[in-house]
Order: structure tokens, then sequence, then C-alpha cells
């Protein structure tokens, strides 16, 4: 099997895009699940997605061991259907379509409200997307904001528990961070304490995290350190943390708390540092980890779900690795599509 994307659940639990055939020939997306830390994968796609994972421009979501959610485009380009689970894969449920080229990000708040950003063709740095809504866990959608600015190429959307929407984006010039107080009904661009002259060469704002209240939102421009900004009112005021230089300007960082997080170091192209960094106070001080294994250049991704324990793969790689140490140690698990 070759992996596209990779989300964990839990130590044994999980899901993953992977490639049926040698990417590189002729080859389609399936949705599979794990129960066994990854070490064997049963493939679960539903039937009517068959002709459509064809193209293989589809997105995952999962929420849980046992619901989860893929969004595929039509071969025709102009449209997207959701299909969703909520037993493992064993039946699936299949959305009305949505108008657009593909979807770039989705996002569920509960078994029943979610929200999709589908992009409307990106090109030359521009990218007009619309948003989408569904009332019963995916069934049917309804556009909900249009319009919105198309500069820069989205980079992803969320949610809070309390409804706020957050739209990053990744720039040639300046940044682009939009946030919507109404469940994403209405966007404008968010106020935060980063000038655009600090992006002259264009910035890139990745997707907002929460965590214990806190919204999180990370933006990078090579070749500085990146910067992390951090509210605790929803937005209203920001405090603005700055990442070691070691973790370069685009670290891959995950919170898992209010207090608790890693940062995955990673510079231009996607290259890997020889050393992750682990925060126990919120981002206000990190720790270097050397790491066991030097993935450097490799285009490797990564998925962790708690400081300690993590998984990280080759992009169309067939061979995955588990950590318990925050990569201190790594272990080779040959994935095997059942």
């Amino acid at each position: 099997m070759w992996l596209q994307s990779l989300e964990m659940i839990s130590a044994t639990d999980g899901w993953a895009l992977v490639w049926n055939a040698n990417p590189d020939g002729n080859a389609a997306l399936e949705p599979t699940r794990t129960s066994d830390g990854g070490r064997t994968w049963i493939a679960v796609t539903p039937a009517a997605a068959l002709p459509l994972l064809d193209n293989g421009t589809a997105l995952l979501y999962a929420a849980s061991a046992e619901r989860a959610w893929i969004a595929v485009s039509h071969g025709d380009g102009n449209s997207t259907v959701v299909f969703g689970t909520a037993d493992g894969g064993e039946s699936w449920t299949e959305s009305n379509s949505v108008t657009g080229y593909q979807p770039v990000a989705m996002d569920f708040a509960g078994p029943e409200h979610g929200w999709l950003l589908e992009s409307q063709g990106a090109e030359m740095g521009h990218d007009p997307v619309q948003v989408y809504r569904t009332a019963d866990g995916g069934a049917t959608w309804s556009l909900l904001a249009a319009g919105l600015p198309a500069e820069c190429d989205k980079s992803g959307m969320a949610f809070s528990s309390a409804g706020t929407g957050w739209i990053t984006s990744d720039c040639v010039l300046g940044y682009q961070v939009l946030v919507s107080p109404d469940a994403g009904a209405q966007w404008a661009p968010a106020r935060l304490p980063l000038a655009s002259s600090a992006c002259r060469d264009g910035c890139t704002a990745f997707q907002p995290q929460f965590a214990g209240g806190a919204t999180i939102v990370e933006v990078g421009s090579y070749p500085a350190p990146a910067v992390l900004l951090v509210s605790t009112d929803a937005g209203e005021s920001w405090q603005r943390e700055a990442m070691p230089a070691g973790a370069g300007p685009y670290p891959r960082v995950t919170f898992f708390g209010s207090a608790d997080g890693i940062a995955v170091s990673a510079a231009a192209q996607g290259s890997i540092g020889p050393d992750f960094y682990l925060t126990s106070d919120g981002g206000l001080s990190w720790t270097a980890v050397p790491q066991g294994r030097q993935f450097a250049n490799s285009g490797a991704s990564f998925d962790f779900i708690s400081p300690l324990l993590g998984f990280a793969w080759i992009s169309a790689g067939q061979q995955l690795y588990q950590t318990s140490d925050s990569g201190r140690t790594w272990t080779v698990i040959v994935a095997r599509l059942g």
C-alpha cells in the first residue's frame, strides 16, 4: 500500500487514504482503517465512490474509530460529494453534490454539524472559495458563504466549539486570515498582531487549533522562525510567541491542550530538521528533542496523537514509523492492505 494521508485516533485505531497501486502508474485512492496500530489496513471504500476516486482528488476527516467522512471530487471538476460513516466504514451515506473544483478543508463539531471549504479553481495566487454547511451529519450540504476574498491559496479551515470559524491561506505577498463570528455565514479579515511588512515575501498561515479554550494560529515566512499567535478570547486579543530558530520557518505544531504541544521542525520544501521541540507551557518555552531517525528531505509527514506518541510516513511510501518517546526512537511498521 502507498499512503497519501493518515489520521490516527489512538495507538491502535486510525484512518488513511491510500493508493491501491503505485501512484506513478494507474492508481486510485481508497479510504482504509486500522485497529492494530497501522500494521493492517482494511479498505472500506463506499461502492458509489469507486468511480470518483479514480481521479485521485479526495479529502479525509476522521472524528473517531467509527465515524469519518470523505469528500470526493467528480471527474468533471465541477462538483464534490461527501460520504459519511458512523460504523467504521461498514456502511456509508452519500450526500448531494456541491458546486466546486475540489475540497480544501472539512471540519465537524459533533456528529451532525459540519463545514466544507470548496475551491472554485485556484490559479496564479488566487483561490475563490465557498463555504458549505451540513446539519444532518453530512447527508445534505447547503451553500453558506460565497464571495470570500480570492487572494492567496487557502490552506485550511476550522471552527471552535463556540462556532467561531477561521480560514487560513498561503500568500505570495503579505498574509490573509479570515474569521467568522457566526458559524461561517459572514467572514472578514482577522485582526492579528502581525504587520503585512513582516510577510514581505509571503506568509503561510496554518490551520488554527483550539486547545484548552485558546485559539492558536501558526504563521511562517522563510527564512525567519515561525511565530505562534495565541488568543484566549476568541480573537479579541492576541499574544505573539516566537518559535525556536531550530524549528524552522514552517514547523508542524500540534497542541493537545492549553499547555502541552510538539513541533516537528521543518524548513522550505518540506525538509525536516534533526530536532523536534516540546512545550508544556503553551508555547512560551520549548525543549529540543534529538530525533532517532533523520527524515531530512524525504518528504515525510507526521501525525502525533500525544506529545509522546506519533506516526510518520513518507509521501506515497509503503513504510510507516511509530514513536512513543517524541521521536527519540522510531520503530518501522510494514503497513499492509488487508
